[in-house]
């Protein structure tokens, strides 16, 4: 059985471990827009990101360890639940996230374990239930003023959405995979040069579904593991401004498989420059780009290769007002029969408002574009979000999202296109 080998791009600031897609939804986090590993570039501070002692939530200490439980609770209406054009159906659901994070915190040594079970519960639609979960360990070891080691470790279970350009539109329930790897961070830093190299392995196993005549739909044609090393140097040129080059190889390979499709194993590169900022006390960000290129081992499979983007900005508008933009282009595997992956260029913008001190509204917009390699196909995705976030107390926060989704898809093998809305209501318990 063979294992796939992938090694991602990091951005200038640090590696991203590949993102799960997923609905906005009422028990979702607030998010942030870091300003970690900015060179102490501080002088602005986030919304989102902004220190509130009075609405933060407070461990419990069990000697030298340090415990925070979390129990998310949210109901909503999604009316296009199975993200078709016509005969849209809806239905309300339940859901329950609790979570439970444990740290032992140390300025050498510094250990975590968090685990959290996410259980969704439609009225009448019980073929779209899903129990999904995940445990993450990791270990930050100082070794020095000067170098650091960040180790972590990830499992889970999870049920692809239906609105996933992935998800086989006969399939009488929603496909589910698990995602198991780990991460290992080493940096160094040297008076204005910081290095950083990463070692990533991730391994992803589908589940078979089912169409609603009870025919098996095959998904093991997806399962790969993915192993993943990038290396990275940024040279400080001042306070407010960083330059960096990042270089990755990468060879993925799937695990052997018997058919008409073979295994779409591939080798690539991916090069890029840019720099990271700070402008004055208006905003910060991060811009890089680059070329990639992806050769994939079957003859019938056809290579691609292009300009790479990636890049991050935050502006703040007042102290009160953060408005944050990103675009990222690169290529995406897919469960697509026929297509080696597309390649995907993201744009968003988001506002976030600080209302008052423990009142926070946001509003945001995404445009994902999709060009599927060896398939004609192009898709666009928009998607408008609305979210008010009250945080009452320490250990109560409220929160109400709205979300909408609409995909329109051309070509020859053109996709779906449909129109989903969702709203939800939320209410969080933290800590003591």
């Amino acid at each position: 059985m063979k294992r796939a080998i992938t090694f991602a791009l990091l951005g200038s600031c640090g590696f991203a471990v590949p993102a799960l897609a997923q609905q906005s939804d009422a028990t979702d986090g607030l998010g942030s827009v870091s300003s970690e590993n900015s060179y102490g570039r501080d002088r602005n501070i986030g919304v989102l990101e902004r220190r509130r002692p009075d609405y933060t939530p407070e461990p419990i200490q069990l000697g030298v360890l340090e415990l925070m439980p979390r129990m998310a609770i949210g109901a909503g209406y999604d009316d296009n639940l199975y993200a078709q054009e016509n005969d849209r159906i809806g239905d309300a659901y339940l859901r329950l996230r609790p979570r439970v994070s444990l740290v032992r915190p140390s300025p050498t040594l510094k250990l975590s374990l968090d685990g959290e079970l996410d259980l969704l519960r439609y009225a009448d639609r019980a073929s779209e239930n899903a129990t999904q979960y995940s445990v993450n360990a990791g270990a930050l070891y100082t070794i020095s003023k000067s170098d650091t080691l960040n180790l972590t470790l990830r499992n889970g279970r999870y049920s692809q959405e239906r609105v996933s350009p992935d998800s086989p539109t006969q399939a009488s329930r929603p496909v589910r995979f698990t995602l198991s790897g780990g991460t290992a961070t080493y940096t160094h830093v040297f008076n204005r040069l910081r290095v950083r190299g990463v070692v990533d392995v991730e391994n992803r196993n589908y589940s078979d579904s089912v169409t609603p005549l009870g025919d098996p739909i095959d998904q093991d044609f997806r399962d790969h593991t993915t192993y993943t090393g990038t290396a990275v140097g940024e040279y400080a040129l001042s306070p407010s401004i960083a330059l960096f080059v990042a270089g990755s190889l990468n060879k993925r390979d799937y695990r052997e498989r018997i058919g008409p499709v073979p295994a779409r194993d591939s080798k690539g590169f991916e090069l890029a420059g840019g720099a990271s900022f700070e402008l004055g006390r208006k905003a910060r960000g991060a811009l890089r780009l680059g070329y990639f290129q992806q050769d994939y081992r079957p003859v019938e499979f056809e290579d691609v290769s292009g300009l790479l983007v990636r890049g991050e900005l935050a502006y703040f508008l007042t102290p009160l007002v953060t408005i944050t933009g990103t675009v990222d282009r690169g290529i995406k595997e897919t469960g697509v029969n026929g297509a080696t992956g597309y390649l995907a260029t993201n744009m968003t913008l988001r506002a976030d408002y600080e209302l008052l001190r423990n009142l926070i509204i946001s509003a945001g917009g995404e445009l994902e574009k999709r060009d599927f390699n060896n398939i004609d196909r192009r898709d666009d995705r928009w998607t408008w979000r609305g979210s008010a976030s009250y945080l009452v107390s320490k250990r109560l926060a409220l929160r109400l999202d709205v979300q909408r989704r609409t995909q329109s898809s051309w070509g020859a093998t053109a996709g779906r296109e449909f129109t989903d809305n969702r709203v939800s209501v939320g209410l969080t318990f933290s800590g003591l």
